[in-house]
């Protein structure tokens, strides 16, 4: 069965634009990637292209799903109940192109110190699509959250949990005098 889909995050079209100048930058800074410029000059736009279409990010019921990639595929689920924080970063380029960077940071992340579980580039209304990740996380951990009590029978369950604990030490003291 499908999750059920809250929003999918819309990308800005100028990313194409950040994705050839950031290859291209790569390259020029590169010694063996200096030979490949020519080549990226010309075909560099047809590759962002390409890579701007098949990039997705959609909010579930219960997780985070992104994709990108063409030749190399990456395919990322990542389950709301671990996202710790969702960070918004600027660069100079991307500031200047006017969009930012959404930095996923989860619980018990396998990814270097220093490093993200996964970075969303170029997200229409990043700090929206963020508060609403945010949200649906604290709905859906709210909902999850385990409890060994209800809060009515709980309390009075646990006192008398304690109550008993408490005469079986006083039992066991007061055997000992």
């Amino acid at each position: 069965m499908e999750p059920q889909i809250i929003e999918n995050a819309e990308y800005h079209d100028i990313l194409k634009k950040y994705i050839f100048i950031y290859i291209l930058g790569a390259l020029i800074v590169s010694i063996a990637g200096l030979v490949l410029v020519p080549v990226w000059l010309i075909m560099g736009k047809w590759y962002s292209n390409l890579y701007f279409n098949n990039l997705s990010c959609a909010l579930t019921e219960k997780n985070l799903q992104l994709k990108k990639g063409h030749w190399f595929r990456v395919e990322k689920t990542i389950p709301l109940d671990k996202i710790q924080d969702l960070t918004l970063k600027e660069g100079p380029l991307l500031r200047k192109l006017g969009i930012c960077t959404l930095q996923v940071e989860t619980a018990g992340q396998n990814s270097p110190e220093g490093s993200s579980d996964a970075r969303i580039i170029g997200l229409r209304d990043a700090k929206a699509f963020r508060d609403k990740v945010m949200a649906q996380r604290d709905i859906w951990a709210g909902n999850e959250a385990p409890s060994v009590y209800s809060k009515s029978e709980g309390i009075t369950e646990l006192l008398s949990e304690i109550r008993d604990s408490l005469k079986n030490i006083e039992g066991s003291v007061t055997k000992r005098d």
